[in-house]
């Protein structure tokens, strides 16, 4: 049985993970290093590398699920939670790097929904970052408040593992709730999890993709990602570098 935690003074970060326990550790390494009090809540999803045994011994609130809950699940399992004891959470996933900075910046924005913005190497987070407010959150590293929550819902776990954060961009868009990055910038390690599958499991993973893109066309008569799912927020693609 966990016990109670303690949630005075701290700010909580969910984290899902699955396999990629090198990827995983500078991770949790980045999130320990942030300039204001974390707490680290830490949703294993059935990993085979050690990532599990790791998280156990060192985050004290780690739940692994066997089979996977997949991430849609795995965000609404953690966020219900949370959202019972603070009024805000930063979301992760287990291949980024954070600069010491991220968790308060996206805090002092003020924002309901507000992201930083991922680069592809570890020098492009060092050194000083300018503040770009731009309409394409990027759902690797964001900052969501209660309030948002209780007026969009759950993520969407019809799309098991992508395209529900796609459905829930457009959710809040039609809710009235603004959702951008601010533009502090994060190394992303892309398709960690995919990179990191064990034999066998990335022609699973890119199917269950698939059945996502589905689904949420099916749902929105757009595919997630195209120009005309961007028209619905009524402003274009974002660039290479969004």
């Amino acid at each position: 049985m966990k016990r109670e935690l303690d949630y005075t003074g701290v700010n909580p970060v969910v984290m899902l993970c699955r396999n990629a326990l090198p990827l995983t550790k500078d991770a949790v390494r980045s999130v320990m290093e942030q300039d204001i009090p974390t707490m680290l809540w830490a949703v294993d999803n059935d990993s085979q590398d050690g990532t599990t045994e790791w998280l156990e011994s060192f985050c004290p609130n780690t739940t692994t699920f066997r089979p996977a809950l997949g991430v849609s699940a795995g965000w609404n399992f953690a966020l219900t939670s949370i959202f019972r004891h603070c009024d805000h959470a930063l979301v992760i996933n287990n291949d980024v790097v954070l600069r010491s900075d991220t968790y308060q910046s996206l805090l002092e924005d003020g924002g309901d929904f507000v992201t930083a913005v991922s680069v592809d190497s570890i020098e492009g987070i060092r050194g000083d970052w300018r503040k770009a407010p731009r309409p394409h959150p990027d759902f690797s590293c964001f900052l969501i408040r209660k309030n948002v929550w209780e007026k969009v819902g759950a993520f969407d776990e019809s799309m098991k593992l992508y395209a529900s954060d796609g459905d829930y961009h457009l959710r809040m868009h039609k809710a009235g709730i603004e959702a951008y990055t601010i533009g502090v910038p994060f190394f992303h390690y892309a398709s960690g999890t995919l990179k990191s599958a064990m034999p066998g499991e990335q022609s699973a993973i890119q199917g269950q993709a698939d059945k996502d893109r589905f689904t949420f066309e099916k749902k929105w008569g757009v595919r997630v990602g195209s120009d005309q799912y961007y028209k619905l927020f009524g402003h274009g693609a974002p660039d290479a570098k969004s």
